[in-house]
């Protein structure tokens, strides 16, 4: 009995003990704008940043650039121990990975693909320790000073003549970026335009003047680029932008003035697209034969393996994993009469490697970052709504990419969205906002002034 009774009441103070010791971990405040940890992170991020692109200008192996990626968090959490804080990751995730090291059992290259689920959970590792230990705008200024770096390499590459940062020489594109191809920069900046601009700063000229800067740059960058597809992303990206500031104003408004304003925005997303096509003389869709290859990965994974793929990282080859020749790849080719390196879309990409499931937890994915988007909201009233617009922008930046590159297996964009997603799932006892402690206050003055009034003769 007395056994019984210390086993029973150990279980209470047990209990305690993991509810303490969670407060205590929750209570402790990630890194901010406001504070040199902060901008320790903000530099991190932007390293990172620019490691994930790929910039094989400079560093020759996307297996070099993950090094430094993984070296330099742990001295970033090293540094930052005494605020470390442990990361949680979406479970969309936790899925996918499962299933990626779950594909060894029916891959058709077993080394290829427990050398991509590996490559791709440290991806995801680094992504949700940066997600723990910092504030949304951290991470809005990290990318967007990211894309800063990618651009005064990428100009400084093409005017030192450096390997890749030109094709001009074989017909191609005059200005390609550290990535080694126009498209490659387009999509890079693409996203880091969609993170600066969700930091958004108020009117104040000392904020507002660095915050135009960064988003500056990373446009010129887009700009030099000459990519149709990188066009595209940022004028959506804007459009969303602007509808979303715009959208507290617009929602009081007559219905009549809802329609004038949606045909203004319509008519100035119309016409810049029609300035990059007939001044700029780029294409905002070359598709390329592309759609062929898209018909062809259907038919093919349907007709071998259509539930689950051939095994992660085994079929198509890219610039951070090369994968040889293969019947399933090769199959694909022979269909589509057309080989290009990989799928080219975010969902096709990973249609014959992880057959339906793949692209279900793809679907997932998105549906989880919209998610997270109501949840945490767009404006200042809202609970999170810089990470409410970080989420949208970066994810819309993503999708519009991801249909002509395969936003989804790209390491950047693996790692982009889900480092903002993974943002606002992290355990945070969030301080009183200064709005509620005015309501508060605003409540308390009548009864003060009651209070004083009955005391006065």
């Amino acid at each position: 009995m007395a056994q019984h009774a210390r086993t029973s009441s150990a279980v209470p103070r047990l209990r305690t003990a993991v509810t303490s010791a969670i407060a205590w971990h929750d209570a402790r405040p990630r890194a901010s704008l406001g504070s040199v940890r902060g901008w320790l992170w903000v530099l991190l991020v932007s390293a990172l940043f620019f490691w994930m692109s790929n910039p094989l200008v400079f560093v020759p192996g996307f297996h070099l650039s993950l090094e430094k990626s993984v070296m330099w968090t742990a001295i970033a959490l090293l540094v930052t121990l005494p605020w470390a804080r442990v990361p949680r990751m979406p479970w969309p995730w936790v899925v996918i990975h499962v299933v990626t090291y779950a594909s060894l059992l029916w891959t058709i290259d077993p080394h290829l693909t427990d050398y991509t689920s590996l490559l791709y959970l440290k991806i995801s590792l680094i992504a949700v320790a940066v997600a723990a230990n910092c504030e949304p705008a951290v991470v809005c200024w990290g990318l967007g000073l990211g894309g800063v770096v990618v651009v005064a390499l990428s100009i400084y590459a093409y005017r030192e003549q450096m390997w890749g940062a030109s094709s001009a020489t074989m017909g191609n594109a005059d200005f390609t970026g550290v990535g080694t191809n126009e498209n490659i920069l387009a999509y890079t900046l693409s996203i880091s335009l969609a993170a600066i601009l969700a930091a958004r700063p108020g009117w104040h000229l000392v904020k507002a003047a660095p915050w135009l800067a960064v988003t500056s740059v990373n446009a010129y960058g887009l700009f030099l680029a000459e990519s149709g597809t990188g066009f595209l992303s940022a004028l959506t990206v804007l459009l969303i932008f602007g509808i979303t500031m715009a959208w507290p104003a617009l929602r009081i408004r007559r219905r009549s003035h809802l329609l004038v304003g949606t045909g203004i925005l319509t008519a100035v997303l119309a016409t810049g697209m029609l300035l990059i096509v007939t001044v700029l003389e780029k294409e905002l869709f070359s598709f390329s034969g592309r759609a062929s290859l898209w018909r062809a990965a259907w038919d093919s994974t349907m007709d071998t393996a259509p539930l689950v793929g051939s095994g992660w990282g085994a079929v198509w080859t890219h610039p951070w994993s090369m994968v040889p020749p293969n019947e399933v790849a090769q199959d694909i080719y022979d269909r589509a009469g057309i080989a290009l390196s990989h799928g080219h879309n975010f969902f096709i990409d990973v249609l014959p490697e992880l057959g339906l499931l793949g692209v279900a937890l793809a679907l997932a994915m998105v549906a989880y970052a919209v998610r997270e988007v109501v949840r945490c909201g767009l404006h200042d009233c809202t609970a999170d709504p810089v990470a409410g617009r970080l989420i949208l922008l970066v994810l819309i930046a993503l999708l519009v990419s991801g249909i002509t590159e395969p936003m989804f297996t790209v390491p950047l964009g693996w790692w982009s969205l889900l480092l903002v997603v993974a943002l606002p799932r992290q355990r945070v006892l969030r301080r009183p906002r200064q709005s509620d402690d005015a309501a508060e206050d605003e409540q308390a003055a009548p009864t003060r002034r009651e209070t004083t009034g009955a005391r006065t003769p």
